[in-house]
Parts: C-alpha cells; structure tokens; sequence
C-alpha cells in the first residue's frame, strides 16, 4: 500500500527535527504520531496546518520575497 501525502509529510519532518520534537510540535503523544506514520489514523486537517507550517519553519535556505 502506498504511503498517503500526510505520511510522505511526517517522514520528512521527522527526519529534520526527530520524531519526539515533532511530536512535541505538533501537541500529539509519540504513539498517535506512530499510529499516523505507520497509516493506523489518520492526521487531522487541523494537524496538517501545522506540520506544514513547521515544514515552512524548517525549511533551509532564504524566504522568497514578492516584489
């Protein structure tokens, strides 16, 4: 089975910040980011907002800027 966009998400920042600072991140317990990695529930929308704001956050190299 294919992993969903939410999961592809998590790995990533799980591989930048650790999977308990991203758990930490996100107010959830290490288990339910576990159960969300592994495809056992699925992440909240609400959830998402905010691993994609910590994508943003984390994400190296300069902010583009709108001219």
């Amino acid at each position: 089975m294919s992993k969903s966009t939410r999961q592809r998400l998590l790995e990533l920042m799980t591989a930048r910040i650790g999977r308990s600072a991203l758990a930490a991140s996100l107010g959830v317990p290490c288990a339910i980011l576990l159960d969300w990695l592994n495809g056992h529930s699925t992440m909240p929308d609400g959830k998402l907002i905010v691993l994609i704001d910590l994508i943003d956050d984390t994400e190296g190299g300069p902010v583009p800027t709108r001219s």
